[in-house]
């Protein structure tokens, strides 16, 4: 068995595909249930750019092929549609992969701390399915000690960077000076708690939120002196505002064409910057043709974010070397778990083998215990020290099938 990891992400797949597959905490806990349908067992990670699933894989590669309808399945699309978006990664690439992830370089905002998190939800729904290996629990475990160690180690995260402040920066470039902009955000979530932290460090008073829990945006809006409103509502505030960052987890869009052209009617010469970082969309987007109305997604922050990109890049090397070490740990503890059953089947036969011409020897011979016991230490050296080198071989063998088989054969262990 061997690890495998298939998905899309903001890499291969376009944001009309991703959002399909998006899914928020609580679904990924129901859609989990429903992945054991399709595959005996898997982690999902699913990120407002990414949805992919891990499972351990024989060489027929029946899992690869579970995944893919688990995917169609919860996206409701064909697999024709699907599949030129799939990518997959096995074993050692698949292990490399998940660890650049939990260390923020797959992320389009490179280090971001927010991936980290979301590895660890992933990790602990599927401790809570009961129905996962130790193996592949592990593997996961591993990849948050190692998104933790090359944030300590390097700078990849230095002067943490998210994406609702990059949506900030965004808004920014487009508005210039945003510090008197009256600003409506979409949702009391984490994101939103982000993007007001970034808003107000731009020195922006004029905040304005909503959430389908008022209870939520009040709390969200009083902690930076702002009001909240009612989700159901957002006509006034939506005329109100100069800008926008809607990062709610709605299945379906809170703001349409109708709504943004109604709340540009008596403001026609005053600019409405629309930030919609939600996956799926929040905002629906033909309102990007609307006169003086700015739209952005969030693919539309892989620009924004381009300096801090290239500030990261210079510590990306040091990152990667940190990754190459541990991938290489990992995996020879994989070595190890495929050649232990073989190791085990080894060292009994030497001590069956041991036991029993000690025995055969020492029958007739009149030897005190003492010298029993000595005889008995002796023999088991000597079967240590021929059993070393094979048992090194085994467990540090680039070929660990191959390399078992051999030593089986070998030592006709079969």
């Amino acid at each position: 068995m061997h690890v495998l990891a298939v998905g899309v992400n903001h890499n291969t797949a376009p944001l009309e595909v991703r959002e399909k597959l998006a899914l928020s905490r609580k679904q990924s806990k129901e859609a989990l249930t429903s992945l054991f349908n399709f595959i005996p067992e898997g982690i999902l990670l699913s990120t407002c750019n990414r949805t992919e699933v891990y499972t351990l894989c024989g060489n027929d590669q029946a899992e690869r092929y579970g995944i893919e309808r688990f995917l169609t399945h919860i996206g409701n699309m064909s697999a024709s549609t699907l599949a030129p978006y799939l990518y997959e990664y096995n074993q050692e690439d698949a292990i490399r992969y998940l660890f650049r992830v939990a260390s923020g370089l797959e992320s389009q905002v490179v280090g971001e701390y927010e991936v980290l998190g979301q590895v660890r939800d992933a990790l602990e729904d599927a401790e809570n399915t009961g129905r996962v290996s130790t193996h592949l629990l592990h593997l996961f475990r591993q990849a948050i000690r190692v998104g933790r160690r090359t944030r300590q180690e390097t700078g990849i995260s230095r002067n943490p960077v998210s994406v609702s402040s990059v949506a900030v920066d965004l808004a920014r470039k487009a508005c210039g000076d945003i510090s008197s902009s009256n600003v409506l955000v979409i949702s009391a979530g984490e994101a939103s708690r982000l993007a007001v932290k970034a808003l107000r460090s731009y020195g922006i008073s004029n905040i304005t939120v909503a959430s389908r829990s008022y209870d939520k945006a009040s709390s969200l809006a009083g902690e930076h002196h702002g009001k909240a409103v009612s989700l159901h509502d957002l006509s006034e505030p939506l005329a109100d505002a100069d800008i926008v960052v809607s990062c709610s987890g709605a299945p379906h869009f809170l703001i349409n064409k109708t709504a943004v052209i109604e709340a540009m009617r008596n403001r026609p010469n005053r600019p409405l910057v629309l930030i919609d970082i939600a996956v799926p969309r929040d905002i629906d987007p033909d309102s990007r043709h609307i006169s003086n109305v700015h739209l952005y997604n969030i693919d539309d922050l892989k620009d924004a974010s381009g300096l801090n990109h290239r500030l990261r890049e210079k510590e990306r090397d040091k990152v990667l070397r940190i990754i190459d070490e541990e991938v290489n740990k990992f995996v020879s503890w994989w070595q190890s778990l495929i050649a232990l059953p073989t190791i085990t089947l080894l060292v009994n036969k030497a001590e069956i083998i041991r036991a029993t011409q000690i025995e055969r020897t020492l029958v007739d011979l009149q030897v005190s215990e003492k010298d029993r016991a000595a005889i008995d230490a002796m023999t088991q050296a000597i079967v240590k020290k021929l059993l070393h080198y094979p048992i090194l071989y085994l467990k540090n063998g680039d070929n660990g099938s191959n390399h078992v088989q051999a030593v089986q054969e070998l030592f006709n262990l079969r």
